[in-house]
């Protein structure tokens, strides 16, 4: 069970409240993808790399399902679920992931997508209804709220509810760079969390620990830049002109695929997971 501690004489809110203490203050300034972004086709950041092979294989999913994919992003995870499913619904709060999500669904003719402008916090019955399938693939790690929004996505599900969450062991270069310029990386807090939070809330779910070999790749340096976990709303204008130098220092170019790596840069993924069947709610 990848070193999950369960800690009984802890309640869901005292798990929750430990949760927020790791994430440290919560942020409300304007997240980096925003309409200002300037515009990036949706080719450069829907990349469908190890992980979404691994996570493809898990998910339980037939073809009459019902889907809600919470926290899509620019839709790698929603167009490849569309393929095996009747409809998938996206959400997402930021208009620059939708964008990308929106034309992926363009080019590709793909009929079974819709999408949805919402903060995760906010999905509800009462704003989107009931599905057969919740799915959230590493969108909940940065929510404060999180033991309402855990409650609110075994609600809307009819048969399961698939959590993607970070491990331990994650943005290791990214730690590097915040480490060079004198700064603590604002991390995730550790799934750990999550779990003893659901074992109290009274469900009781499978974990899975995804065994990802490759390192993440990327075309360039820009595309390195876009796609890893700076958590921009920490640097000043002047530290973040000093992430491209520093990639630049730090990726090497690997001859036989053309990407750029890190050969410490390995995502630490882990599968929380439960069936509604599976206990009496």
């Amino acid at each position: 069970m990848d070193n999950i501690k369960c800690i009984n004489n802890l309640n869901a809110d005292d798990w929750e409240n430990a949760w927020k203490n790791e994430l440290g203050e919560e942020i409300k300034k304007k997240k980096f993808w925003t309409k200002d972004t300037p515009k990036i086709h949706f080719e450069k950041i829907a990349v469908k790399d190890e992980y979404h092979e691994k996570l493809m294989e898990k998910l339980v999913l037939d073809e009459t399902d019902t889907v809600i994919d919470l926290g899509c992003g620019e839709g790698a995870v929603t167009t490849l679920i569309a393929e095996k499913v009747s409809k998938i619904l996206g959400i997402d709060s930021s208009p620059m992931m939708l964008d990308l999500l929106q034309q992926r669904i363009d080019h590709d003719n793909i009929k079974n997508i819709e999408t949805k402008k919402m903060k995760i916090e906010d999905v509800s019955i009462e704003s989107v209804g009931k599905f057969d399938v919740v799915l959230a693939s590493r969108s909940f790690m940065g929510i404060h709220d999180i033991k309402d929004v855990l409650i609110n996505s075994n609600e809307i599900a009819n048969k399961y509810v698939f959590l993607a969450v970070f491990g331990r062991r994650n943005w290791r270069i990214e730690k590097k760079f915040y480490e060079e310029i004198g700064k603590d990386y604002p991390d995730f807090a550790p799934h750990d969390y999550i779990f003893n939070m659901l074992i109290n809330l009274g469900i009781y779910p499978n974990i899975e620990h995804f065994d990802l070999k490759g390192n993440r790749k990327y075309d360039d340096i820009e595309d390195a830049f876009i796609r890893m976990k700076w958590k921009m709303n920490n640097l000043s204008e002047e530290e973040v002109d000093k992430i491209k130098p520093f990639l630049e220092e730090n990726l090497k170019l690997n001859k036989e695929d053309g990407k750029l790596e890190n050969p410490l840069d390995k995502s630490d993924l882990v599968l929380i997971w439960w069936s509604k069947d599976s206990f009496n709610w």
